[in-house]
């Protein structure tokens, strides 16, 4: 995996139709299911568009998807990381620390996703998670 990659537009503090357009094409590119909730979220990024997947909820922030769930198996999380652990970002920490080291074992439930690829390849894991478990 090529150390440069593309990463999110700063969204932060725009709002309007043509920001929700794009955090719902961004969202459909990955294969997260968008909702409109109806009322924009306060925050860096002021939007009605959210994303869910098995569980796990999508909200933008400046440059970047805050990502929450019921977690990843380490195995998964840790090739995850490997790929991707500079633009899928566990716990959101800054420093790329691998799912070993933020949740000690755990299932990893928290990312800051950064690029688009990133964004795919982890709706790509949350979905081979379900997808074995079945």
């Amino acid at each position: 995996m090529s150390k440069e990659y593309v990463m999110f537009p700063n969204y932060a503090g725009r709002s309007g139709d043509e920001l929700d357009a794009a955090l719902m094409a961004e969202l459909e590119s990955a294969g997260i299911v968008v909702q409109d909730i109806g009322f924009a979220l306060q925050g860096e990024v002021e939007t009605t568009i959210i994303g869910t997947l098995h569980g796990w909820s999508f909200h933008r922030a400046w440059y970047y998807w805050m990502c929450e769930g019921p977690g990843i198996p380490l195995d998964k999380a840790t090739e995850l990381h490997t790929k991707y652990g500079t633009q899928v970002r566990v716990g959101g920490h800054g420093g790329c620390p691998s799912p070993l080291e933020i949740y000690k074992g755990l299932g990893t439930g928290h990312y800051h996703v950064d690029s688009p690829i990133g964004l795919k390849a982890l709706a790509d894991t949350i979905k081979s998670v379900v997808e074995e478990a079945r």
